[in-house]
């Protein structure tokens, strides 16, 4: 994997149009929460929301979020969503999405890897993307946003921003496929985490789980606010907080896949993502 620029979707609906970058300078914020509060700072005039994942998504288990922020009538919101929604934006090859501007009439973005294609708002969602590799952000019938017709956002933040923009829906369809160099550790590393669900701090269940998560916890349905910079940096669950909170373990992760973080990388972080709120809020 590349680990020297985060790949960025950028969506202008006031143009239709949409372009990929390989941004270097984004590489210090690691991933969701500080990716996503850099482009938000670079991008804040054209009022964006931002999309973003961390470089464990997709890979291990309980690294299942999806970090969104954007501006609730001037204030800076960071939520974050359960759902397959992290591994599809993974596995379309990108680290986050920036969408900025506004449709003149409701659209549906339907992305797929590195490409958008913008839809009129009655198009039948489920003929978008391909089955099994697509998530799925869109209303249900008594107008409740929802990821996968069953995870939301934690307040109701999100749906205003996209009524705003004119945004109906979103089908995010990833596909791509990564080849790990060390197959054997990556999957040894991958069966500890996962034999520590006793760790996590909600109790296994039935309902739906978040991609990657076997808990099938209560807590899924509803996303979270705010929370453990390393851990939304990550984006990884907050119940979860006690594992991916272990250095040790966060470092195994990344080396297995690629990624050149050091030890100063992750303890800057918390000051790089209050210097950028205290920029952005300015």
């Amino acid at each position: 994997m590349d680990s020297l620029a985060k790949k960025i979707l950028y969506i202008d609906l006031n143009t239709k149009s949409y372009e990929v970058k390989g941004e270097t300078e984004l590489t210090e914020y690691v991933g969701g929460v500080g990716v996503g509060l850099k482009l938000f700072t670079d991008y804040k005039e054209k009022d964006p929301i931002i999309i973003s994942v961390g470089p464990l998504n997709g890979f291990f288990p309980y690294a299942s979020k999806t970090s969104i922020i954007l501006s609730d009538g001037g204030v800076i919101e960071d939520i974050y969503i359960g759902g397959t929604l992290g591994s599809r934006i993974r596995f379309s090859g990108l680290d986050a999405i920036v969408i900025m501007g506004k449709c003149n009439d409701k659209t549906v973005l339907d992305i797929t890897n590195e490409n958008v294609s913008l839809k009129e708002s009655d198009v039948d969602l489920g003929t978008l993307g391909l089955p099994g590799m697509r998530s799925i952000l869109a209303e249900d019938s008594k107008g409740k946003l929802l990821v996968d017709r069953y995870f939301t956002p934690p307040e109701r933040f999100l749906e205003r921003k996209l009524k705003e923009k004119n945004v109906h829906a979103l089908c995010i369809t990833g596909s791509k496929t990564f080849d790990l160099k060390n197959k054997q550790k990556y999957e040894e590393i991958y069966m500890n985490i996962i034999n520590r669900a006793e760790e996590m701090h909600v109790k296994k269940s039935t309902n739906p789980s978040c991609s990657g998560c076997p808990m099938g916890c209560e807590m899924s349905k509803t996303g979270e606010l705010g929370g453990n910079v390393l851990v939304h940096s990550l984006v990884a669950c907050t119940y979860a907080e006690g594992i991916y909170s272990d250095i040790g373990v966060i470092f195994s992760c990344l080396n297995v896949l690629g990624y050149d973080y050091t030890h100063e990388d992750l303890e800057k972080l918390p000051k790089l993502i209050d210097r950028l709120l205290k920029e952005v809020e300015a």
